[in-house]
């Protein structure tokens, strides 16, 4: 297996090495934010808007599944019948699936997918990204081996002779998912989910790559880790209407389509990087987190200024949405094929869904809550 700066030099990005400099560098950063808890702090509806646009605003009607309160229930049923629900937490991250996925057509179409973001917020909240580093030797070696399982049966959709129960688990998610979804997308869904867990079930931290990522190869990646790609894909899955994207090319709607799907898995992984700072920077001591990872790219910077460039970068994706969104629209509006229309339509719409949804679930879910320089995050 490649090292990881092998890995990144293969994948064309820029790590920038001297980890002693690096860890002086994230001292300095906690110890500037034990300051800044003591101050006003920002607000991140301010950070995310501009005198045009306010995210709040724009988030306004936005309405959960109606059929949260059965999945919900379901989900968390599954989990504990194979030991994978966490009780410090479950609560908080399994609320988060008819944020996500508010067009949903129906309660088992909505369980299915709750159990799927339920087992990966498991196996991120005990061998994922920020607590990897943290684990023994042992664990680190065992978690490793359940990445490889998992991985494995996602790609033979077989689970292995003595599985654990996250794989009998995943297996069972397997089994309902299969039943009910297009054959073709169900491929390049499974595809992507292998893509998300190589990437989060591991040390991301510099101290493992041997150095930093640059700023946009960070970006790059954290869309894999992120989880985004597959959660956008069940929307699909969500309503059973699966785009066609030979029809979708052949309008000449395939690249801006893909430009606002790209958008929208980094707007939900960027955004999420202010609102879990603390919980990832501060409380487990990762550094694999935009608002780290600029501070450590840009010399002489304090975290109060990559707290706002990180919030920038945010903001600016924001409004490159709401415009592609617009004009996507004028196109389908003129688009003859009035069947292709209403495909892309609906995945804008969804689009659109999930963007919200970043902002409207994190408000509202106590996972992030705590004290913090984030107004939004502060307990009330």
């Amino acid at each position: 297996m490649a090292t990881f700066v092998e890995a990144d030099v293969m994948r064309g990005f820029v790590v920038v090495e001297c980890l002693p400099e690096v860890e002086a560098k994230l001292v300095a950063m906690r110890a500037e934010y034990e300051e800044l808890l003591h101050g006003d702090g920002w607000s991140l509806q301010r950070l995310f808007s501009t005198p045009d646009f306010d995210i709040a605003a724009f988030c306004a009607d936005f309405r959960p599944n109606r059929f949260a309160a059965v999945a919900l229930a379901e989900t968390e049923s599954f989990c504990r019948r194979y030991g994978i629900w966490l009780e410090s937490t479950g609560t908080h991250y399994n609320s988060m699936t008819p944020y996500l996925h508010p067009n949903t057509i129906s309660p088992e179409r909505m369980t299915t997918i709750g159990i799927y973001n339920a087992i990966l917020f498991w196996l991120n909240d005990t061998v994922g990204r920020e607590k990897f580093a943290n684990l023994t030797t042992v664990d680190q070696q065992r978690a490793t081996r359940t990445l490889r399982r998992l991985s494995a049966l996602l790609e033979t959709r077989s689970a292995a002779a003595d599985p654990d129960p996250v794989e009998l688990a995943s297996a069972e998610f397997l089994t309902l998912l299969a039943d009910s979804a297009d054959a073709a997308w169900l491929d390049e869904f499974l595809e992507s989910t292998r893509a998300h867990l190589n990437t989060a079930i591991r040390d991301q931290n510099a101290r493992a790559r041997g150095g930093v990522l640059g700023v946009t190869e960070y970006i790059d990646l954290r869309g894999d880790v992120s989880g985004m790609y597959p959660a956008i894909a069940l929307c699909e899955f969500g309503r059973d209407e699966y785009l066609r994207w030979d029809r979708i090319r052949a309008a000449g709607l395939g690249e801006p389509l893909a430009r606002l799907r790209r958008l929208t898995a980094d707007i939900g992984a960027l955004m999420n990087d202010l609102f879990s700072f603390e919980k990832e920077c501060i409380r487990d001591g990762a550094d694999f987190n935009l608002v780290s990872v600029w501070l450590l790219n840009t010399p002489g910077a304090r975290l109060a200024d990559a707290v706002e460039a990180a919030a920038g970068i945010v903001r600016d994706r924001l409004l490159e949405f709401v415009m592609l969104r617009d004009r996507i629209g004028a196109l389908c509006d003129a688009l003859p094929e009035r069947d292709v229309a209403v495909m892309v339509g609906t995945q804008v719409e969804d689009m659109s869904g999930c963007v919200r949804a970043t902002w409207v679930w994190q408000l509202t879910t106590l996972r992030y809550k705590g004290a913090s320089i984030f107004v939004e995050n502060r307990m009330t």
